[in-house]
């Protein structure tokens, strides 16, 4: 009774008569579901916990053959992504295990052939496609050439 009474006199004389009815209105259910009239809220399913740490994530076998994949020249991002990890976080865990990244850029083998097809008269986004690298590389090493 003194609740309904209160609301009457709060959407008559308030400004903020509108906020305050949907504050009361939440605070009453709350209370009927405290008191048990309500359904209960249900239950959420617990999340399983993650490993954070680095070295807690792989087993020494595990890590071996990571190292074993990435020095045949698969791709980092590609590992990290398969391993659920950022490409960043997965160059770490090579550099605290001793591996050396790979170089980025044309191999010497690759520059002679971007040379050679450039002589040509071949356009740089086609030496890319070529060679198999992006048009920024190409271009930045036959730049850094011509210097």
């Amino acid at each position: 009774m003194i609740p309904a009474l209160l609301v009457e006199v709060l959407t008559c004389y308030s400004k903020q008569r509108y906020h305050k009815m949907d504050q009361l209105t939440t605070i009453a259910a709350e209370l009927k579901r405290i008191d048990g009239r309500a359904r209960p809220r249900p239950q959420q399913a617990t999340r399983p916990t993650q490993r954070y740490r680095l070295t807690d994530r792989f087993t020494p076998d595990e890590l071996n053959h990571l190292v074993a994949r990435y020095q045949a020249g698969e791709s980092s991002l590609q590992l990290a992504k398969e391993k659920g990890m950022t490409k960043s976080t997965f160059l770490r865990l090579l550099a605290n295990h001793g591996v050396e990244p790979r170089k980025f850029g044309l191999t010497p083998a690759k520059e002679r052939e971007v040379l050679h097809l450039r002589q040509q008269g071949m356009g740089m986004r086609r030496i890319a496609a070529k060679v198999g690298c992006s048009y920024g590389t190409v271009r930045t090493f036959l730049i850094n050439r011509a210097a």
